[in-house]
């Protein structure tokens, strides 16, 4: 039969689901970049977020009434489990305090699974192999635990662990959890050392959870230390059943050494009396007065033998072999039992259920769009915006590279020379006149020697022509250094290549430089020997040439020696007698006109030689830093464009989970306003074909009659539905 609670509960479910999806790739993605700062600041809160609203999804989809057991170790708290569920699950609640809350629930099979910080899960159908993997679980967790502490940081399970176990849901045949709709919660033992995290792990059960159950032994109920905390539950929840875990076997040793029952197994509420009237503090005294917290003294070891006997709860004392007391702790716990059911069927319980799930879900809505508006997150929308300038620019340097890749440096830049009158045969006249005298001086020296022509020609003109190149060679370097520092940005170049480097950065002054400091022009000169007919040579011919008959080349050859390499010594009278002032001057002007005739072509050849190997240069070391800069700025390109599709990805994916949360909490506070004037005893009134009821306003107090929903949709003041006594979970 459909009652309005399940109509509430089934538009609950509808309202919430559509952001589950939203949630686990908003979830997802940021594990994945798990290494990033944002990942690390958000995705503990945002995971503890999806775990709050599946429990409470759940939590309202099978109106399921979840009750907290809390307690110090060894306190009873699985024996008491034992009890409720009339099921044996000590099997896996007895585990060696590893910090994670236990959910024990109804199943038609039995079934276990372990759900880590991280939202993945193992399922287990064997006891043993589930105690297994929480022992090696908790090894791992004391291990990453000490290693966190040791470099002085506050352990967070979610930030410095997330394969840490946080809930483990145990799911087997419990009839007795079945009928009362209830899903009992054990919680770590408090005052262990791995108690990190807990007020996290409660803080879901503030608006979620129906009751505690606070569990504690007889002899430690007068310890002040044990309610240290209890104070926080009376926050929590509006009402606490206190379970004192009853030793009815306890003696007590007599002055004649006889055993006889303690007062604790005798007359346990003689005990009670006494905690309530010497030990218990005002803020629990206050609680017991106003009915929200009750005590009830119980054998528990004995009670959850006869519940897993298959003794039923009848709210009559049960017969016992072992004497009234037992019978009495018996009673006690079957009279919790009741009280517990009956407080779960209540209608003050039912108003939480529905005021307390709104709340409880408007809050995660609103914790779940500041999260979405992380400072993390905005940081990362202006690095997003960052980075994609750099990607532009990335990619106008690499298609600019990839231009100046295919440019002919090395022609451009001879032209560039050549255009600005850098040649060397210009100023061959300039040079022959500067040789002119030196020539002279060459062959007036070579005269007073006993050296041959080629000599002459070898050691006292080819020098000149060595230097007159030379010094070409520098003139030209000095126009190119000239030329570069007026134009050290290659405005001579193209104008499309100019834009180029300056898109790249590149400084052709910087390789021109480089280039012309790695230049020797005395390597780019030709020692060359000049030409020198001995046709033209004047000889005088002696009285013996003339009887014999010489010829005047005979006689120059034998003089000067082969055409090619005149190098035959001419002693210093020879010269003076068959060569004289005449062939002095001779030799002179047949000289000068050899290099006339030579020296333009030496000097053009050595200064375009000059500025090919200074053009080959510019060109080598440019191209190879293009290639350098292309493979630099091809590997950034690459990162730039993973870094912004991870970064397109998240946000996308938080943009689409903060659309998500806002049209939720619209749906959840458009609820809330039709709930909140609903009558409770119309909770379990058939709807079938009928239109909604709306009476008098009976939920007001509890769903906020005279508030509207706030925009953000958080549980702060003026939200649609403020706080209501904390009794929450779903009906029994």
């Amino acid at each position: 039969m459909r009652t309005l609670l399940s109509k509430f509960c089934e538009e609950f479910d509808r309202s919430v689901d559509p952001l589950m999806e939203p949630l686990r790739r908003a979830n997802e993605i940021l594990a994945e970049n798990g290494e990033r700062a944002y990942s690390r600041d958000a995705l503990p809160e945002l995971q503890e977020i999806a775990h709050q609203l599946v429990t409470l999804k759940e939590k309202v989809a099978e109106q399921q009434a979840y009750v907290l057991i809390f307690g110090p170790l060894k306190s009873g708290k699985s024996t008491l489990m034992n009890a409720m569920s009339a099921a044996y699950v000590s099997e896996v609640t007895s585990l060696p305090a590893y910090p994670c809350m236990v959910y024990v629930s109804d199943a038609d099979e039995r079934e276990f699974v372990t759900t880590r910080h991280d939202g993945t899960q193992d399922v287990f159908h064997d006891p043993a192999a589930l105690r297994l993997q929480v022992s090696r679980a908790h090894t791992d967790l004391a291990e990453h635990l000490r290693r966190v502490e040791a470099g002085g940081e506050d352990f967070d399970p979610a930030l410095h662990f997330p394969e840490a176990i946080r809930r483990i849901d145990v799911r087997l045949p419990a009839g007795e959890l079945a009928r009362s709709g209830s899903v009992l919660v054990d919680t770590p033992g408090l005052y262990s050392r791995m108690k990190f995290g807990y007020d996290r792990m409660t803080r879901e059960f503030r608006n979620s959870a129906a009751c505690a159950i606070f569990v504690v032994k007889t002899e430690n109920l007068f310890l002040e230390q044990v309610f240290e905390e209890f104070n926080d539950l009376l926050d929590l929840f509006s009402r606490i059943f206190l379970v004192v875990n009853v030793d009815s076997t306890k003696k007590d040793l007599r002055p004649d050494g006889t055993l006889v029952p303690s007062l604790e197994s005798e007359d346990p509420l003689r005990v009670i009396e006494a905690f309530e009237n010497l030990a218990m503090n005002a803020p629990l005294k206050a609680a017991a007065d106003e009915g929200r917290l009750r005590i009830y003294p119980v054998d528990l070891l004995h009670a959850a033998s006869r519940r897993l006997g298959g003794e039923t709860v009848t709210g009559e004392p049960a017969a016992s072999d072992d004497g009234d007391a037992v019978g009495g702790h018996q009673a006690d716990f079957e009279g919790f039992m009741t009280d517990l059911a009956e407080y779960l069927d209540s209608t003050d319980y039912l108003l939480a259920f529905l005021g307390d799930s709104m709340r409880c879900a408007l809050g995660l809505l609103g914790e779940l769009e500041s999260v979405c508006q992380h400072k993390a997150f905005r940081a990362l929308g202006n690095e997003l915006t960052e980075l994609e300038h750099e990607h532009t620019v990335c990619r106008r340097r690499v298609a600019a590279l990839e231009r100046l890749a295919s440019f002919t440096w090395s022609e451009a830049l001879e032209r560039l020379g050549a255009g600005h009158g850098l040649g060397g045969g210009a100023c061959a006249e300039e040079v022959l006149a500067e040789l002119a005298p030196q020539v002279t001086s060459a062959v007036h020296r070579w005269f007073k020697t006993d050296a041959s022509l080629h000599s002459l020609l070898e050691t006292g003109v080819a020098p000149l022509v060595v230097g007159a190149q030379e010094a070409a060679a520098g003139r030209a370097r000095g126009s190119l250094e000239g030329l570069v520092a007026e134009d050290s940005e290659g405005q001579g170049l193209p104008r499309d290549v100019v834009e180029d480097m300056q898109t790249t950065g590149l400084c052709l002054g910087e390789f021109a430089r480089a280039a012309l400091a790695d230049l020797d022009p005395s390597d780019l000169v030709r020692a060359e020997i000049p030409a020198v007919s001995l046709a033209a040579l004047p000889v005088r011919r002696g009285l013996a040439d003339w009887v014999l008959l010489r010829s005047a080349g005979r006689v120059r050859r034998s003089l000067f020696g082969p055409e090619r390499r005149p190098d035959k010594l001419l002693p210093r009278d020879v010269k003076a007698r068959r060569l004289g002032e005449t062939g002095r001057k001779v030799i002179e002007r047949t000289v000068l006109e050899s290099l006339s005739s030579r020296l333009p072509e030496l000097l053009d050849d050595v200064v375009e030689r000059l500025h090919g190997d200074y053009a080959a240069s510019v060109g080598e070391t440019l191209g190879r830093r293009v290639e350098t800069l292309r493979e630099e700025l091809g590997t950034t390109l690459k990162t730039t464009q993973t870094h912004l599709r991870e970064f397109r990805k998240v946000l996308n994916r938080l943009s689409d989970l903060q659309a998500s949360a806002t049209m939720t909490r619209d749906a959840v506070s458009q609820l809330a306003r039709e709930y909140r004037e609903t009558d409770s005893d119309l909770l379990f009134a058939p709807i079938e074909g009928k239109t909604q009821p709306h009476p008098p306003a009976v939920l007001s107090r509890d769903l906020g009659a005279d508030a509207e929903p706030t925009e953000e949709g958080t549980a702060a003041e003026g939200e649609a539905v403020p706080p209501a006594p904390s009794a929450q979970g779903g009906p029994g």
